[in-house]
């Protein structure tokens, strides 16, 4: 009750309606955008990516060219410029995708391999070995045991119709680890005592701390990539620690650490602790960067500023 007496004090001085848009055609969407100021040079190809990537999308990539406070565009807005931002993110999730994967099973493996020889193949079914309170080790593993009913692995079935003890869906941890989601995997190891969570982190060339932010930071992008989300001008709704190594403070590195261009950097630390070609993969970030940060306003949408190119974090 008082969650919603809450509520409605928000709502003080809120005028609330009743929504009674109708559903516009593309034509009419078009017709809409034109008229409040957006030059439109090909109505054809507008058409096609109205029809095939939607109105709501795309405003996401309109929105650095509307009036502050308006619905109205500014003087030389173009449709183009958004189907331009567009296609730079949509090639941006693609690369943030395959470092993430990359950084996934690197601590899938590395955590599970620790942990293991620690505490043996069933050592997460017990509350002790963890640093959850109760309550969250048994929400922590009643969600792992969710996904594990849910996996179609060979592993996994062959596991449930042998064995009885443990019973399923409570399997080995090197099953579970396989099959959890990379959120699931970053609050296991943030629950890891000291020790194993030191070893992890040493394996992966990280502080424990920071690797335990970071791996956040990891499952909140590629939540967003796989939904197909903006990562251009979109805060990622939490911020990554700064190691203290140097380059890394505020004064030596000023990008905002809940954007994308910061993301990339931790992503980039990452897989040095991994089996992927890092340098490859810098080298084609760097690319897609330096074509598509074209303008102030692209940097700055994406978190970045003039001389990114060659900050120390980015060439080393």
């Amino acid at each position: 009750m008082l969650k919603l007496a809450g509520f409605f004090c928000l709502q003080i001085g809120v005028r609330m309606t009743h929504y009674r848009k109708p559903p516009l055609s593309i034509q009419a969407q078009l017709d809409q955008l034109q008229q409040r100021g957006l030059t439109i040079g090909d109505a054809a190809n507008a058409n096609r990516y109205l029809q095939r990537v939607g109105y709501y999308r795309l405003m996401g990539y309109l929105h650095t060219q509307r009036l502050p406070g308006s619905d109205h565009f500014q003087d030389k807005a173009t449709f183009e410029e958004a189907v331009s931002l567009y296609e730079f993110d949509r090639g941006l999730r693609d690369l943030v995708t395959e470092a993430v994967g990359h950084i996934e099973i690197a601590t899938r493996t590395v955590l599970t391999y620790h942990f293991a020889h620690a505490h043996g193949a069933f050592g997460h079914l017990e509350p002790r070995n963890l640093t959850f309170t109760v309550q969250h080790h048994a929400e922590w593993l009643a969600g792992v045991e969710n996904e594990v009913m849910r996996s179609k692995e060979t592993f996994i079935r062959h596991y449930r119709d042998k064995y009885t003890s443990p019973a399923f869906p409570k399997v080995p941890i090197w099953m579970a680890t396989e099959v959890m989601s990379l959120g699931s995997l970053s609050r296991f190891y943030k629950a890891l005592h000291n020790r194993e969570q030191k070893a992890v982190a040493g394996e992966m060339q990280m502080a424990a701390p920071v690797l335990a932010n970071w791996l956040h930071i990891t499952s909140v992008a590629r939540n967003v990539v796989a939904h197909h989300g903006r990562l251009w001008n979109k805060e990622l709704g939490v911020s990554a620690v700064r190691p203290r190594s140097t380059g890394w403070s505020e004064r030596e590195a000023p990008y905002a650490p809940n954007r994308s261009f910061f993301l990339l950097l931790v992503l980039r630390k990452l897989l040095e602790g991994t089996t992927a070609d890092s340098q490859s993969w810098r080298r084609r970030v760097d690319a897609h960067l330096s074509a598509g940060l074209t303008s102030e306003v692209r940097m700055k949408s994406l978190g970045a500023a003039y001389g990114w190119q060659e900050h120390r974090l980015w060439r080393e």
